[in-house]
């Protein structure tokens, strides 16, 4: 019983931590404030990759990350594929 106890209190901690994470990372954080300093308008994958210095597979996650927080929005497709930050109402 003390074993079931200790490993649900354990989880509830884990859950609790989770919580207090950043939802994504530093390099996410930098490419963000980057393109939204420059009050870019539209951005390609190839400029994320550039700003963010990260391989295409690294810059395909990162956006559709960002597209899952809803901070971004996708437009077009395959080569004239980008994204416009999302607007909140």
């Amino acid at each position: 019983m003390l074993a079931v106890i200790l490993e649900l209190w354990l989880r509830s901690r884990k859950i609790a931590q989770k919580k207090h994470e950043k939802p994504h990372s530093e390099r996410i954080d930098k490419a963000l404030g980057h393109f939204r300093t420059n009050k870019t308008k539209k951005i390609t994958g190839e400029e994320w990759q550039k700003v963010a210095k990260t391989s295409p597979t690294a810059t395909t996650h990162d956006l559709a990350h960002l597209i899952g927080l809803g901070i971004l929005e996708k437009f077009g497709k395959e080569h004239s594929t980008h994204y416009k930050f999302k607007k909140h109402k």
